[in-house]
């Protein structure tokens, strides 16, 4: 945090910021969780000293002599102090709850379209998008498989690789290269593909287009009908020419154009896409069950759950392992047999703060991996549960969780003092990625002292733990936590859905880690 934040918050606190300098202040909470941390730090350091000084002043009043009023008079001033410290006190809490609320709730979505579905897609650049994420306007280029995109506007196009789509605003792009097919409804009428050699604005249609370097540029009409204009800045607009349902276009480098055959099998449809969709989804299913059936043998897997409903015991989670401690079958409370990844996978859904599996594993362990599919669909309280030992003073018991401010931890007790024991890793939960599954895996090297955070298949945090103490779950929860006496700053409620959770009596390797990675992503 920068000197100028360090006087936004101070300004804040103090009550003397500008308008302008508000509005700074939210955009610098927004993109700077450090400055988050600060302001409520002071805020609540603020209210403290506040309840300190009402209280001081109750135990500092005295009575000297007096008569029946001014006894009376006394009591109203003390239950007035009383009052004001258990008020102060609840805005304390209320504050910071609504401050992190406030804070971290997002306010701005800079997308114009949302990537839905991919098949095999391989995406050029820094960030690869997955399917839920907003996209923003700027250059995709997708140099294999294939992605659909649903534009703000309503109109939808599946992209087949490879293929550069410049995404311009939530009304079209511009197609460099490669092939497109778009489904414009009717309310979405003008929806608008431009190419280096011809502008497309349809008329509500499903069309198709390839760019190529040497023919130029293609257009089929499927249904309904476009118009085509000259992409020429200064090229007056005299209606364009109209292509209807069944009439295709090839317009050449020099803008020529020229009748050709509609080929509607050349470019990918909604009903193929569909297909193949599911084809890959069996695919992928296979390939996970074909891991977890050759995980089960292994001599270092403590247990492992399927997350696979036994319809003669609904209310049960079997454990697949070679382990057989009858402690390791899951006893289901609350939470509701589910859809998993994909179609024809079973979950748990995870909604209340009472839903949640009981389970005990046994013994103490010098190192551990703790490994699962989740789908985290909002955040009732500042922290999701995954797993978590019971009780927090046992040397050795194991708390994993995600915070919603921003980081994934997996806490074990080695003594009072909570920084020691505390192992974090930065994990942000951006609003796409509610609703969507994620494998999130802690390995603890008792040897090397040292957690490791993963987030589908790559380290997002190395901590060093000091000092290293065997684990030992023992009893424990999954999905939610509340211990007595029951508040809301204790509860622990996991908002979403588990399909797969594994536990390894060694820290895996990187590598392992990843092969779990591919065949479980969906």
């Amino acid at each position: 945090m920068n000197r100028r934040h360090q006087e936004l918050v101070d300004g804040y606190c103090s009550g003397i910021l500008s308008d302008a300098e508000f509005a700074e202040l939210e955009v610098a909470l927004r993109e700077n969780p450090s400055i988050r941390e600060t302001l409520l730090e002071y805020r609540a350091l603020e209210s403290a000293l506040r309840v300190s000084a009402a209280s001081e002043a109750v135990q500092q009043f005295s009575i000297p002599e007096f008569g029946f009023f001014d006894r009376w008079r006394a009591q109203i001033y003390t239950l007035a102090a009383t009052i004001a410290i258990l008020l102060t006190g609840a805005a304390v809490f209320f504050m910071k709850e609504s401050s992190i609320q406030a804070i971290e709730e997002p306010r701005y979505d800079l997308g114009v379209a949302v990537l839905t579905r991919t098949i095999e897609a391989e995406w050029e650049g820094e960030w690869v998008p997955a399917p839920g994420d907003s996209i923003p306007p700027g250059h995709w280029k997708l140099s294999g498989g294939s992605a659909e995109l649903e534009f703000y506007n309503g109109a939808s196009v599946i992209l087949q690789g490879p293929a550069d789509l410049e995404i311009v605003s939530a009304n079209g792009g511009i197609l460099h290269s490669g092939k497109l097919r778009a489904q414009v409804p009717e309310h979405a009428h003008g929806f608008t593909i431009t190419s280096r050699d011809v502008e497309l604005v349809d008329l509500g249609t499903a069309f198709g287009m390839e760019v190529d370097a040497t023919d130029g540029t293609d257009v089929h009409v499927f249904e309904g009908s476009v118009l085509l204009f000259s992409p020429q800045p200064g090229t007056p607009r005299n209606g364009g020419r109209e292509l209807l349902a069944g009439e295709g276009s090839r317009v050449s480098l020099t803008g020529g154009s020229s009748s050709i055959s509609i080929e509607p099998t050349d470019f990918l449809s909604p009903g193929e896409l569909n297909r193949r969709s599911k084809e890959h989804l069996q695919f992928k299913y296979t390939s996970w069950r074909n891991e977890f059936e050759e995980s089960l043998g292994k001599s270092n897997l403590l247990a492992r759950y399927g997350f696979e409903q036994d319809l003669e015991h609904t209310r049960l989670l079997s454990n697949s392992s070679s382990n057989s401690d009858p402690g390791l079958v899951g006893s289901i409370v609350g939470a509701r047999w589910s859809t998993g990844r994909w179609p024809g996978k079973e979950g748990l859904d995870f909604k209340r703060p009472s839903d949640r599996v009981r389970i005990t594993v046994p013994g103490n362990y010098e190192s551990m991996t703790l490994a699962t599919w989740v789908r985290v669909d909002g955040f009732d309280y500042g922290y999701c549960s995954l797993l978590l030992s019971d009780g927090w003073d046992r040397e050795g018991s194991v708390h994993w969780q995600i915070s919603k401010k921003g980081y994934i931890s997996l806490a074990v007790w080695n003594g009072p003092d909570m920084e020691r024991h505390n192992s974090k890793a930065e994990l942000i939960i951006e609003p796409s990625d509610f609703g969507r599954w994620m494998h999130l895996v802690a390995t603890y090297d008792g040897a090397s002292g040292t957690v490791r955070h993963y987030r589908n298949g790559e380290l997002v945090g190395n901590v060093i733990a000091s000092p290293v103490v065997p684990l030992s779950i023992d009893d424990a929860l999954i999905g939610n936590w509340s211990p007595a006496p029951h508040s809301p700053n204790q509860i622990r409620n996991f908002n979403g859905r588990m399909d797969d959770l594994a536990i390894f009596s060694e820290a895996l390797s990187s590598t392992e880690i990843q092969a779990l990675y591919e065949a479980g992503k969906p």
